[in-house]
């Protein structure tokens, strides 16, 4: 007979084995295996790495993938997503919005493969799982049916077929530039500012009262991360009104102001995610090293002003990869050089992204604030009022490192200020509840290198319904609520500009 001692020794050590077995074959363990296979990996084939489904037309198949939300009630509930986030791979587990706060919701875009495996360890800690869509293509799909049905009559002319409430190609964006520029006189000019990577065209579109040089300067750009649709469609929208001498709120813009407006700062990620993948977020650059097969960098984490720093990541093959080294990106390169040359006259600089519904200002890198933090706010708060006086979306303003993510959901003893009989007392996050960090935005470098006072990055719709993929019948109340806020904003600077002048004028004196 076999004794109990020889049953432990030999039993204990195959348990052990398959337990790591087990683990081993995880989709979370797995893909820390596979992300530095990735990131090393020699091939000299030019196939799309990593790899994916697609379907009978070539592009990403998101078939099956979910959209979950889950709401972390407890400390520990906070750690383990965070941990999550550093451990799971980009490409089984994307998660739109990140765990940065307790009751803030994260949501989290995962793979087949991976949902079973998620669910479970939800239910391990204790948390709920709210599924958004279970099958992330058919928003894809229905995105794309709409876009057909609204396409328009193409034997009619340019300005009947260019419809401002569906999604446009990259050639159809350039194309509207072009038609508006040969039409507008001389109250508008086109002017490539650079080539991206695959050598598209950076176009901006000047308006307004180009040869006065003492009238201030506007910069909104729009499309920095690829799959953010509404920032673009929005921009044009925008455009188009400026443009318009029967709208009462762009002409009294173009009269106040010089506008510069890129709608769509990243082309090729911007027109990959029309062809291939919808959810694509960088840039398509490779990177120097031919051994790093990921391509792509993200064009808001590239800028020289605290580069590399939080928030950021060195790795290739994540969403956030800040480039190689700052400026590494023709796209961010040819902005930069181009907001430098006009930086004297500029007053505002506007980014516009997806999605949450903020308004933000600097600083993303640093919990610290800039000295005219008061000033932002007043302002920023501005234009959040005639927001929500639009169509009563309501849009939470602060610094980028204070209220990121913190808004929606939040706690309200994390706000100061909230009075919903005084929606104009600034909204701000304790610094203790700082969370997320991002550095080398645009936003910060306009700020802190080019010197623009007035430095924003806007979040616009929605607050999570459907995230990256809104529907294009929310994008002309987008785009309305947001030009309203503009005007407020631009009359707000004005105001402003008005005081300092006075009070240098008394000073003199």
């Amino acid at each position: 007979m076999v004794g109990p001692f020889f049953l432990d020794l030999f039993l204990l050590p195959l348990l052990l084995f398959l337990l790591l077995l087990i683990v081993l074959q995880s989709p979370i363990v797995r893909s820390n295996s596979i992300r530095s296979e990735k990131e090393r990996a020699i091939d000299d084939s030019d196939e799309e790495w990593p790899r994916f489904d697609v379907d009978e037309n070539g592009r990403k198949d998101y078939r099956g993938h979910a959209l979950i939300r889950i709401t972390p009630r407890q400390q520990r509930h906070l750690q383990m997503l965070s941990d999550l986030v550093d451990k799971s791979d980009e490409n089984e587990v994307t998660f739109w919005q990140k765990p940065t706060a307790i009751k803030k919701n994260v949501d989290i875009l995962v793979s087949p493969e991976t949902k079973g495996y998620l669910s479970a360890l939800m239910t391990a800690n204790g948390l709920e799982i709210d599924v958004v869509t279970d099958d992330l293509q058919s928003l894809v799909d229905e995105e794309r049916r709409t876009r057909s049905v609204d396409d328009g009559d193409k034997t009619k002319d340019h300005a009947k077929i260019f419809n401002l409430s569906t999604y446009h190609t990259y050639d159809e964006i350039m194309s509207h530039l072009d038609y508006l520029n040969s039409t507008c006189n001389s109250s508008c000019s086109t002017q490539v500012i650079g080539k991206s990577y695959e050598d598209r065209d950076l176009k901006l579109i000047k308006i307004g009262r180009l040869n006065d040089n003492t009238v201030p300067g506007f910069w909104i750009d729009a499309g920095i991360h690829a799959r953010e649709w509404i920032s673009p469609a929005t921009a044009l929208f925008i455009i188009t009104k400026l443009l318009d001498p029967k709208h009462p709120v762009g002409m009294s813009l173009v009269n106040r102001y010089r506008w510069y407006i890129l709608p769509l700062a990243n082309p090729d990620g911007y027109e990959y995610t029309w062809t291939t993948d919808r959810l694509w977020r960088k840039n398509r650059s490779r990177h120097p090293d031919p051994t790093v097969k990921c391509r792509g960098v993200d064009p808001n984490r590239n800028w020289d002003f605290h580069w590399g720093g939080k928030g950021t990541s060195s790795r290739p093959c994540t969403e956030n990869f800040s480039g190689w080294q700052p400026f590494s990106e023709p796209e961010t390169r040819a902005m930069a050089d181009y907001i430098l040359s006009i930086s004297d006259t500029l007053a505002v600089y506007l980014s516009l992204h997806s999605y949450g519904q903020f308004i933000l200002t600097p600083w993303g890198y640093t919990t610290k604030i800039p000295e005219d933090f008061k000033d932002l706010l007043a302002l920023g708060n501005l234009a959040a009022e005639a927001i929500r006086k639009t169509h009563g979306k309501r849009y939470v303003v602060g610094s980028a490192s204070r209220v990121l993510y913190l808004a929606s959901g939040g706690s309200d003893d994390w706000a100061k200020g909230v009075d919903s009989g005084n929606s104009l007392r600034p909204i701000v996050r304790s610094a203790s509840r700082v969370l997320y960090l991002a550095s080398g935005g645009s936003d910060d470098w306009a700020k802190g290198v080019a010197g623009v006072k007035y430095a924003y990055t806007i979040e616009l719709r929605d607050s999570g319904k459907n995230g990256f993929i809104l529907p294009a019948s929310f994008i002309i109340q987008t785009a309305e609520e947001l030009l309203n806020g503009i005007r407020a904003l631009a009359s707000g600077v004005q105001v402003q500009v008005r005081r300092i002048r006075g009070l240098e004028e008394e000073e003199e004196t």
